[in-house]
């Protein structure tokens, strides 16, 4: 038996399941084993040909050898208890051996089969294979997966041709988790043909027992891991992504994930593929970033992103408000895309010192551009000693955050005649340092030799910049701390009424315009005393929806008579001659913003803020957060979006009380919070007033779980 189990580790009610067994498996049993070629054979060719030491035990009613080991007509007949048992057998036969590990005290199994939750007619057969891994202890992972690669304990345990085509294994802090197959196989192809290597792949398939995060809390915990490449099509219990980043966090680990399902054709194929239904792309994204979660748009972005984040620094972020990358290229016009490419991605580029800027104009040549992007020319061939004096310049600087280097035509020559000043500054400065190519492709020996001194080789100016957005977000995750959830309060009832609902808002920070029902028999005069004129007069909430496009608001009503008249107006488009209506002062100076609340997606409840009013669903200037929140997570938020610029005061307005709105946002979440039974609420607009001045809630909208 394998003696190399690690303890299951429990954070915030995440326990990472003991998966050694699997990862360092000592003794293997393949189930379903086959002599002929095809899947059956070549999971076992796949063992062998990647030098696994251990014991292999092929299971097969009809063979007597497959590729050398003797074969056994069961499970039970094994001579010893194997770490893991590998099944690849028809769907139907699958229960069955899951209860057979279990009497033979197997408690870790692979399932390759498919013919399950992926088509209506096997999810009868997933829940007798949950029942039997449940009723026998024994950690299934799939099935119709393609299985895992532990590549430091050479147990290659997967029938994937990717694996198959491999001769030699690279090592490396990359791990792979993937809810398909063929993206884990291709991912883990790419990094090892191009020199990169990886440590973990695991394919979950369809999660019928341990899903994707039971995986990646596993592999975060492991010494050899510093990146994670985690593709998603859905997840059933979102919400414990959270902790379980928060927990990659800490251990140094950086998770970047590919989502499937952006446009309702996709959201389609994840379904049909996993049976999952995702929540809207846009939600993933903004949480996943709240977790500190790197959310890459591509395949081909997943690859660039984890060799990036595998061997380079981060930033050096010092505060300095005139901080950022320092630029120094051969060629003005690729300075200047990697600038406006910078500038695309929110990237800082660096204000040189008085001292540094002082430094370049004794340095260069008349002819270069001294200030970022430095412009070195294409004259760098009669200085020779420009690139190293240039770069020690910007180096010292201490606004330098990063340092990117353009060749242009003569690249490689130059990268040769420079290459051992470029990896002198990289070790000494720690700084993340790219040398961008203009034409010329660098070969795969140049690029590790370079890589080795954490330096990236970057054919394309874009990339570059892709690259360093990687790396500020690494360091900008490092300080995020995630709001507890507490339960210390009882839960409340969801209000209806409109009286329940203000008294809602006022719990959660947010103050109601003042306001007034009308009833039937009353009048406008007595029932608006002490208000203050002009009143905004509309149906209440639950009376219609869309009540602007059904003319069911009136704004800037001045006098009682004209308040009887649009309640009269009102009780004759609805037809309800007994309709009680809302009046409310009316708040003019403010900035419009939505707060809502969707209940029920795949992190639970999310808070939404964003641009509000009329016109909410044109301009979709909107952010997800998973809750609680804490009140820095809703200001950075906040900056990601057009409404920060309205915020702070656009042509002339006045800055908007931020600090008002934040923490209305962190309260009505907290409220949510104690509401689980409220399905969606929403609050548009609210009106955020000048500074200091707080903000009013306008209206209210709130639905219940059926």
């Amino acid at each position: 038996m394998n003696t190399m189990d690690s303890q299951p580790f429990d954070y915030d009610g995440i326990t990472v399941p003991p998966l050694d067994k699997i990862f360092r498996a000592e003794s293997v049993a393949i189930v379903g084993a086959s002599p002929k070629p095809g899947a059956r054979n070549r999971i076992v060719k796949v063992l062998i040909k990647h030098g696994f030491t251990g014991r292999i035990y092929p299971v097969s009613p009809s063979a007597d050898e497959v590729e050398g080991h003797k074969a056994y007509k069961t499970l039970a007949d094994l001579p010893e208890v194997p770490d893991v048992a590998l099944i690849i057998t028809p769907a139907a036969t699958v229960p069955g051996l899951i209860g057979e590990c279990g009497e033979k005290g197997i408690t870790c199994a692979i399932v390759y089969s498919a013919g399950f939750e992926e088509i209506e007619s096997g999810k009868e057969l997933a829940a007798q294979l949950k029942a039997a891994a449940r009723k026998h202890n024994v950690h299934v992972l799939g099935p119709n997966g393609q299985g895992v690669w532990s590549i430091r304990a050479n147990t290659m345990l997967t029938f994937g041709a990717a694996a198959f085509g491999l001769d030699t294994l690279r090592h490396s802090p990359i791990a792979i988790v993937s809810q398909s197959g063929a993206l884990a196989g291709a991912i883990g192809n790419y990094l090892q043909r191009n020199g990169l290597g990886c440590s973990y792949i695991v394919s979950v398939g369809n999660e019928s027992c341990m899903d994707a995060l039971d995986a990646l809390a596993w592999v975060i915990e492991q010494e050899d891991v510093r990146v994670v490449a985690l593709y998603l099509e859905g997840l059933d219990n979102a919400a414990r992504f959270i902790p379980i980043a928060a927990r990659a966090r800490e251990r140094g680990v950086q998770i970047v994930t590919l989502k499937a399902g952006r446009s309702a054709f996709g959201q389609e194929a994840t379904a049909s593929h996993t049976g999952k239904i995702a929540s809207p792309y846009g939600i993933y994204s903004d949480v996943l970033d709240q977790a500190g979660i790197i959310m890459v748009e591509s395949l081909g972005e997943a690859m660039a992103a984890v060799e990036v984040l595998s061997f380079m620094p981060d930033p050096r972020v010092s505060g300095d408000p005139l901080g950022g990358i320092s630029v120094m290229s051969s060629s003005g016009g690729a300075g200047a895309l990697l600038a406006d490419h910078s500038d695309e991605r929110g990237l800082p580029m660096a204000t040189f010192s008085d001292d540094a800027a002082a430094k370049l104009e004794t340095i260069l040549p008349e002819f270069a551009r001294k200030a970022n992007p430095v412009d070195l020319t294409g004259q760098i061939r009669s200085f020779p000693n420009l690139f190293r004096d240039t770069l020690a310049v910007l180096n010292d600087d201490p606004r330098t955050e990063a340092i990117v280097v353009q060749f242009a035509s003569s690249g490689l020559r130059d990268l040769i005649d420079n290459g051992d000043d470029f990896k002198t500054a990289a070790r000494t400065s720690g700084l993340p340092i790219i040398i961008t190519f203009a034409a010329e492709k660098v070969d795969t020996a140049t690029k590790e030799e370079f890589m080795q001194a954490g330096i990236l080789l970057s054919d394309d100016p874009a990339k570059t910049m892709q690259a360093l957005k990687w790396l500020y977000d690494r360091k900008r995750f490092t300080g995020i701390e995630i709001a507890p959830r507490e339960k210390s309060q009882p839960d409340l009832t969801p209000p209806q009424s409109w009286e329940e609902m203000m008294d809602f808002l006022e719990g959660a920070h947010v103050t109601p315009a003042p306001w007034r029902i009308i009833q039937a028999n009353e009048s406008a005069a007595e029932a608006c005393a002490g208000l203050s004129y002009p009143l905004v007069v509309k149906v209440l909430p639950d009376a219609a929806e869309h009540k602007t496009e059904l003319g069911l608001v009136k704004l800037k009503v001045m006098t009682p008579e004209d308040v009887d008249a649009h309640a009269a107006e009102f009780r004759r488009i609805l037809n309800k001659p007994d309709l009680p209506v809302l009046v409310q002062e009316m708040v003019t100076d403010g900035v419009e913003v939505v707060l809502s609340c969707l209940g029920n997606t795949d992190f639970g409840p999310v808070l939404s803020i964003g641009s509000g009013g009329v016109a909410i669903e044109l301009y979709r200037d909107v952010t997800y957060l998973s809750l609680p929140v804490t009140p820095e997570q809703v200001e950075a938020s906040l900056k990601k979006l057009k409404l920060w610029t309205l915020l702070q005061g656009f042509r002339g307005a006045p800055k908007a009380d931020i600090d008002a709105l934040v923490k209305a946002a962190v309260g009505f979440g907290d409220m949510i919070l104690r509401t689980p039974a409220l399905a969606e609420a929403e609050v548009n607009p609210v009106l955020v007033r000048p500074e200091g001045q707080g903000l009013v809630a306008v209206d209210f909208l709130g639905t219940t779980r059926e």
